[in-house]
Parts: C-alpha cells; structure tokens; sequence
C-alpha cells in the first residue's frame, strides 16, 4: 500500500513537470506566434503606408481657387502595377541624385484607390496630390492616321523635307510605317490614329496626369488646309468631348491657310464660335472684365498688320471687337521686330512656340526677361513656350544644328525655371506629341528597327516627362497664388 502510495506520489510530481513543460514550451509558441503575427501586421502596415493600398482615399485637386475630386482612371494593366511601382521607386531617387526636381518637392509614386463624385472606384498609379491649371496650355496634333483606323497612314509616313538653303536636291522617300516612321522617338501607343476614341481617352489622361489644363490643337479651317496636310476639323467635336469627359478645355491653335486675310480671319472665327462656342469643353478665360475665348494664330507675321487690324483693331472693317466674336488673340514672336508687328496688328498678347532655345529671338531663354518687359509696356499678353528638347532629323536630315538633348529633363528644367523667372499668367508647352520634332512629352519606348535605333527615355521612365511636367505645374500654381497674395 505504502508503495503504492510512493509510485503515485511519483507519477503526479511526473506528470506536474510535465504540464509545467508543455505550459513553457505553450507559452513560448504563443510568444513566438504573437512575434509572427505583429511583424506580418507591421509590414501591411508598412506596405499600406508605402504604397497607399487603401480602400478608399478621397482627394481634392486645386484648379487655381477651385476644388473638385479627382476622376483618375489607371494608366497601366493591373499585372504592370507592382513592376511600375518599383521602377518609379528606383527613378525618383536618381532625380533626387541628380537634382531635376527639387526634394522637397518629390512625392513617392503611388497607387491609390479613387473615389469619384458618383462613388465610382478608380485606380491609377498618380503623383499625389495632382494638379491641374487651365493656365498651362500644351500644344497638341491630331494629325496622325493609321492604317488600321483610317486605311492608310498620315504624317507617321512623313516625307524628308528638302533643305530650303539648297537650291537642287533629291528628293527622299517617304517613310514606311509602323515600324519606320518620321520621328526620332517611338510612341509607346504605336504609330496611332488621332480618330481613336481610345487614344483619344489614353491622350486626356496622360494630359491631365500632366496637370496641363488645357489643350492648344493644331487646327486647319475645313477645306482651307495648305497641301500635304491631313483635315482635323472633323475629329475636333471627339476631341472637345473627350477632354470634357477628364475635365480638361480645349482652345485652337490655328495655323496657316489658304487666302488667310483679315476678312478670312473674322470668317474661320465665327465659324468656331458657331460651330463649337457652346461646348462645354471650349475654353475662356477672364481677360479685362469679360470672359473670352483664346486663340493662338502660327506664323501670324506672314500678314501684313494692317490686314490684321481689320479684324482685330476697334476700327478694323471686319472687327471682331466688342461683338460676340470677341476674343484673346495671340500672334507668334519669333523675331525681334515682330513686337513691334504685334502691336501694330492689334494683338492682345504672343507666345514663343518653338522648343529650341536660341533658335529664334524669342525662343531664347536669356531674352525672356527683356521681352517680358517690353510686352509690359505695350499692354501684351507674354505666354512663354517650354519643351522637353527638340530633334527633327527624321524628316530633316540637314538641321542637326537645332538639336537640343533633353539631359534626363535637365534641358526641360532650365526652359520651365527661365519661363517662372518673368512671372507669366499663362504657361504653354511644346508640345504633347509633335513626334516630328522630337517636342513630345507623350510617352516612348526603345525600339529598334534594321541599324536604326530609336531615342528613348532611358535611364527615365517612359511617363517621366508627363511626371515632370506635373512638378513644374504644381511650382506655377504656387507662384500664381503667391502672386495674387501679394497682389
């Protein structure tokens, strides 16, 4: 019995240490998977703070004074994301090494989830906050035919232009897309068709992306276009209502044509006002007290100034003033004396265009701070234009001379701070895709076709001048609004 006694005694002091054992051992597995389980909720954590995986963030856009919610659709397939996210990652830490954008200034490249107004979820991988400015206008072609949209290609089989220097010389072949076209760079949509809805609707994202609010299109009067060029007018009312759609305007940049004279003018005016004045994407602007259209008019120094004064002074014979026609007209200064031509004319402003410092009077940068002046004293509108660079050697083999390297953006950088330095109310850019001269901030990727390579937008992303530009938005608007502070 006593032993009996003694084994059981054993056997409970056993089987207590035992069950102190396992407790141990239990409560350093919990320990353990209480460690597992806050590490894995620190790295979602980490992941949603660093990436902004979020349900639901609602953001408002400042359109100079107005707010409104951002209507972001995504840029990139879902199975591109993760890639994309980390490639910007890695480009924003060379612009930080390179100083392209100043770093206070960067923002990590995130995707977000997206509210709109009616609760619809949208995704797009966006700089945040964006921006965007009405007072930005981007100059814009929509020129281009493919073969598959519009049975034959336009402009991206563009001719090589002779050199007006040299009297007598062979003529080149045309180009043969898709995969030899008249460009320097390769679209990353292919050589397009400018009828596309859906390069339409891809165009005003990547624009509005760009924080440009306004598109400056490249416009021909119907039936007025000057030989070898494409018709635009009938596309126009798809452009006006696909930039609606991503609450962006639309103004005319109205080129040469034929029999251009005052009297024509004041006729291809009414006619867009008649025809497209209502839209609601069709752009005005506060000027004076009144809110007026604004148009810009190419190689406006072609006519004389008193043909332009018949349209355009008070006195002119067809005068567009004081008259539902009125509008904001600006001429184009590429030399010195064409001030004095604007003035003459009776122009309410000019803008530069070309994207080639030291081109042109007016396209160089150290020259904007005397113009800026001079427009002041004149009581003239001065828009200076940027561009990321500019090279047309596929369709002019001969104008290297006027090649000007984008330096990773650095060439984009020192056009945008010389244009900031004179304080302007309007910013234009050239261009978003004028692919001939090389001025696009449209996206373009490597290719290579026979022994010719493309340029590209290596070390940078294929968006990285969409990028960009938006930081250069975001520095104008705080300009603008510091000036209306002090103001």
């Amino acid at each position: 019995m006593q032993k009996n006694m003694q084994m059981l005694k054993s056997k409970t002091l056993l089987e207590h240490k035992f069950s102190l054992r396992m407790k141990r051992k239990y409560m350093i597995f919990l320990f353990i998977r209480a460690i597992i389980i806050l590490s894995f909720i620190s790295f979602i954590g980490f992941t949603y703070y660093t990436y902004g995986l979020g349900n639901k963030i609602i953001l408002e856009e400042t359109i100079v004074g107005k707010k409104d919610y951002l209507d972001i659709v995504e840029y990139h397939n879902l199975s591109e994301k993760f890639h994309a996210i980390r490639e910007e990652i890695r480009n924003l830490k060379q612009e930080i090494h390179a100083s392209i954008v100043p770093q206070h200034k960067i923002k990590t490249f995130q995707t977000y989830i997206y509210q709109n107004k009616t609760g619809q979820n949208l995704s797009q991988e966006e700089i945040t906050p964006l921006v965007i400015s009405s007072n930005v206008h981007i100059f814009y072609y929509p020129w281009y035919k493919s073969e598959i949209f519009d049975g034959r290609y336009g402009h991206w089989n563009h001719r090589m232009l002779p050199n007006w220097k040299v009297k007598y010389e062979r003529v080149q072949p045309p180009h043969k897309p898709p995969d030899d076209i008249g460009s320097n760079f390769y679209p990353k949509l292919g050589p397009y068709s400018s009828s596309d809805p859906k390069v339409l609707n891809k165009h005003m994202e990547q624009i509005k992306y760009s924080g440009a609010g306004v598109l400056a299109v490249s416009w021909y009067p119907p039936n007025l276009e000057l030989e070898n060029e494409e018709p635009v007018d009938n596309i126009m009312l798809k452009i006006l209502d696909s930039a609606q759609n991503k609450s962006l305007q639309v103004t005319f940049h109205i080129e040469p044509f034929k029999n251009r004279s005052g009297e024509n003018i004041v006729k291809v005016i009414k006619y867009i006002i008649d025809t497209y004045g209502s839209h609601k994407a069709f752009y005005r602007t506060l000027y004076n007290g009144k809110l007026l259209p604004l148009y810009y008019l190419y190689d406006s120094y072609q006519i004389s100034s008193f043909e332009w004064s018949k349209a355009l002074s008070h006195e002119g014979q067809f005068s567009l003033r004081n008259s539902k026609y009125d509008g904001i007209f600006l001429g184009l200064l590429a030399r010195q004396d064409h001030m004095n031509h604007l003035a003459a004319s009776n122009f309410d402003g000019f803008y530069t265009y070309f994207a080639i410092d030291g081109f042109e009077y007016g396209s160089t940068f150290r020259n904007w701070a005397l113009i800026s002046a001079e427009a002041k004293k004149l009581k003239l509108i001065f828009i200076p234009s940027i561009g990321p660079g500019y090279v047309d050697t596929r369709i002019r083999p001969w104008n290297d001379r006027n090649t000007r390297k984008r330096s990773n953006g650095q060439y984009y950088r020192a056009a945008f701070l010389a244009a900031l330095e004179v304080k302007p109310k309007f910013l234009s850019i050239t261009s978003f895709n004028e692919w001939h001269e090389g001025t696009q901030i449209e996206p373009a990727v490597p290719k290579t076709f026979g022994n010719y390579r493309y340029e590209d937008y290596l070390p940078r992303s294929e968006d990285f001048y969409l990028r960009l530009t938006q930081s250069f938005v975001k520095e104008f608007i705080q300009q603008l609004n510091n000036s209306r502070q002090i103001g």
